[in-house]
Formats: C-alpha cells, structure tokens, sequence
C-alpha cells in the first residue's frame, strides 16, 4: 500500500515538473532554454510511462 501512495506521488510531482518545462519551453528566448524545457517535459513522459509499467508489473506478478 505505501508503495502504491510513493508512486501516485511522484507520479504527480513529475507531471506537474514536466508542466512546468512545458512553460519554461514556451517562454524561452533562446535554444538552450527551449531545449531544457523540452527535455524536462520528455523526462516527465517517460518517467510517468515507467510508473505506469510498474505498476502493473506489481499487478501481475501479485495474481501469479
């Protein structure tokens, strides 16, 4: 159950830090900036993709 608590925690703190490299991205005035804020918002993606997996390898493997 904790396991399950920590995950839609850090679930939510990632989707809220790729929103904000979302809006850094699209306030940016040069390319390094822009970058950094795209590649904080692909971190977050694939970052809540991998909770995602996670859980539901947990799923499976408590079934059998």
């Amino acid at each position: 159950m904790n396991d399950v608590i920590s995950s839609w925690v850090m679930g939510v703190f990632v989707a809220l830090l790729g929103l904000v490299g979302l809006v850094l991205a699209s306030g940016a005035r040069d390319g390094a900036v822009y970058g950094f804020g795209i590649g904080v918002f692909v971190f977050a993606v694939l970052f809540v993709f991998l909770l995602i997996k996670r859980g539901y390898d947990a799923t499976d493997a408590a079934r059998g």
